[in-house]
């Protein structure tokens, strides 16, 4: 039976055509660009080979370098970035085993034969951030700049020997490392145990930016 209005057979549309009707999706959001890798070579930077020292630019993929404890170690994969700033710090010769003065990026990390270090975490040596040697030996924060790096790749983290004479870390695949690796507060303390001084800092003392280190209690009986 027919419902008399005048809409009764008014034109319609079926609900299923427009499900059917493909909607337009919006636009993908610009994928994040990857943060720069921390640390890394400088290209000038000197590395010890099974050929000699060359700059790391001159590593290849398949050379073999000289590691602290794993003898000669084979480079897997090198890669390289390109940080907006690479924020710089200035060593000068014979600090860190280094002969000749170098510019080194502030992130770097750097291993130290300490006596100190040994006596308390009976390792042959600890690692430190190259800026949290700012003060000691002459070893002093720069100007940042534009900078290209080089990562190279082992097995494993290795700790490479650089420069003559100093060792330089190249992080693995693990956030954890077979090293121990000291904090901003722990380096302080150990290089002003080992000195038998406190560092003499221009400005602000990068030891009050942290928590009080545990080694406060070990060291205070050593310094006595």
């Amino acid at each position: 039976m027919l419902l008399d209005h005048f809409n009764s057979f008014t034109d319609f549309q079926s609900v299923n055509l427009l499900m059917n009707t493909p909607v337009a999706k919006p636009a993908a959001r610009p994928a994040r660009r990857a943060r720069p890798q921390a640390g890394g070579f400088l290209p000038d930077t000197l590395v010890e080979t099974d050929r000699g020292f060359v700059q790391v630019r001159d590593v290849k993929a398949g050379d073999k370098v000289y590691t602290f404890d794993g003898g000669c170690q084979e480079v897997k994969s090198i890669s390289h970035s390109v940080p907006r700033l690479t924020t710089l710090v200035h060593v000068p010769a014979g600090a860190l085993g280094n002969d000749v003065d170098l510019m080194l990026p502030s992130d770097q990390m750097v291993a130290l034969e300490l006596a100190t270090a040994e006596r308390l975490f009976d390792v042959p040596l600890v690692m430190t951030r190259l800026i949290s040697l700012a003060g000691y030996k002459g070893i002093n924060p720069a100007l940042p700049e534009r900078m290209a790096r080089i990562h190279l790749k082992f097995q494993e983290e290795e700790i490479v020997w650089a420069e003559s004479g100093m060792l330089l870390h190249v992080a693995g695949d693990s956030i954890d490392s077979a090293f121990r690796k000291l904090s901003l507060a722990e380096t302080r303390q150990i290089l002003a145990s080992e000195d038998g001084r406190a560092l003499a800092l221009t400005g602000m003392d990068p030891v009050s930016t942290e928590e009080p280190s545990h080694l406060d209690q070990i060291l205070a009986p050593m310094a006595a």
